[in-house]
């Protein structure tokens, strides 16, 4: 499995409820249809109040939101990411973002399942 994290921030002027709204019912969708046959899992997180929770850092993140894009392996990845992006998409990304990074990990379980096949 590979995981890749996408860490987004909404654009200037932008409202989180907008940034939102934009992702989940649009961007999302596309990366479905774009990405989906190589997907094992896609997730989309939306960054909430931090003070909802105790034992926070004390400081606002840089971050509103974060995407999770599962692949079965690294073949597939490569694969979905190295799909030529379409330009309106890109656009359409840069209109809504002011920032964003990546991150590729490998999972390690302590609690629950994996979601690696048996083998």
């Amino acid at each position: 499995m590979v995981k890749v994290f996408w860490l987004l921030k909404r654009a200037e002027g932008l409202s989180a409820q907008e940034f939102a709204d934009w992702w989940l019912n649009r961007h999302a969708p596309y990366i479905v249809q774009r990405q989906g046959r190589f997907l094992a899992h896609y997730s989309v997180n939306i960054r909430t109040e931090d003070s909802l929770l105790p034992a926070g850092t004390g400081r606002e993140t840089d971050w509103d939101g974060v995407a999770e894009e599962v692949f079965h392996s690294l073949e597939d990845a490569r694969q979905a990411l190295s799909l030529p992006s379409a330009p309106e998409g890109r656009e359409d990304v840069l209109r809504h973002v002011s920032r964003f990074e990546r991150i590729i990990v490998q999972e390690h379980v302590f609690v629950g399942q994996s979601r690696r096949k048996a083998s």
